[in-house]
């Protein structure tokens, strides 16, 4: 009886601890994806994020490369970047063939993306531009600000040690884990819920679910607003998702009840979503980047404290 009781409060833990990570994590890609670089919408930036994140897989695989193509101001050049096809973005994203070939073919207008018989590549001119810089700085500030809130709050397993010495955070590389982390969480949405764009709206919802026991109901047009996706297209799909049960609405907007966040399939996405934070940090650590954010964490306390 005590054993059977230490195991549920055990498990009670684990679900609690999940809903902390999720709520903090899945408010960070909401953030990420709804400030798109350069203007584009989520599913283009995600889209640029799949493409490069192929492209440059090979280089990712080697430890040279990673430290050669770790600063912001140094991509990997076109010419090392490995080309993907259409349908390969199209089946990482789960998306129709068609709806990955138009939004490419609007990216490579604006110089987001560029085609050969190979494939597609993000060119290494697009990731030098302002636009992209900035959006790269305010992701790495956004990522150590996440770090910061988990480790404060004792929500991240022990992390290995730096596999290399850096005197400055390799911003380019920790953009890079980002990203994966960024496409790992998109996958699993599209998994459970069939449809990218029904998953971008959804994720708002769930972060105020995991937030407390009474989840705030979150209206349609502050739900635009938030993500970036015309409003219609978000009252659409929010119709069609309470029509599914997955969200339900209410006087003052949707929320996702709390008791769906304990079942299937929500349960199982934190677990995952926690697994793959873990992974997120324990990479940042190992590639240098958690021990130069503490580097600078510690000699922010010194200032503070007068040393």
């Amino acid at each position: 009886m005590t054993f059977t009781s230490t195991h549920d409060d055990a498990a009670a833990t684990g679900v609690m601890r999940d809903r902390q990570i999720a709520h903090l994590a899945f408010n960070f890609v909401v953030e990420m994806t709804a400030d798109c670089v350069a203007g584009l919408k989520p599913l283009e930036m995600l889209l640029v994020m799949a493409i490069n994140q192929a492209n440059i897989a090979p280089l990712t695989r080697d430890p040279a490369a990673r430290k050669r193509y770790g600063a912001l101001e140094a991509p990997a050049p076109d010419a090392e970047r490995r080309p993907v096809s259409v349908r390969a973005v199209a089946a990482s994203m789960r998306l129709p063939y068609e709806t990955a070939r138009r939004n490419i073919r609007s990216l490579e207008a604006r110089g987001a993306c560029m085609t050969s018989e190979a494939g597609i590549v993000v060119p290494a001119g697009f990731l030098q531009s302002p636009a992209y810089l900035e959006t790269a700085r305010v992701g790495h500030i956004r990522l150590r600000t996440l770090y910061l809130m988990l480790d404060a709050r004792g929500l991240l397993e022990p992390l290995p040690a730096a596999n290399y010495d850096e005197a400055e955070p390799p911003i380019r590389g920790a953009v890079r884990l980002m990203s994966d982390y960024i496409l790992r969480a998109a996958e699993a949405l599209v998994s459970r819920m069939g449809d990218l764009t029904a998953g971008i709206v959804m994720l708002p919802l769930v972060v105020a679910a995991a937030a407390e026991t009474d989840p705030p109901a979150v209206g349609a047009s502050a739900l635009a607003r938030r993500i970036g996706v015309p409003n219609e297209t978000v009252r659409r799909k929010l119709a069609a998702l309470e029509q599914e049960g997955t969200c339900r609405a209410t006087a003052g907007g949707y929320r996702v009840a709390d008791t769906q966040l304990a079942s299937a399939p929500w349960s199982g996405l934190l677990r995952d979503n926690a697994i793959a934070v873990q992974r997120l940090f324990a990479g940042l650590a190992e590639r240098g980047v958690i021990a130069a954010w503490e580097r600078e964490r510690a000699g922010a306390t010194a200032v503070a404290d007068g040393g």
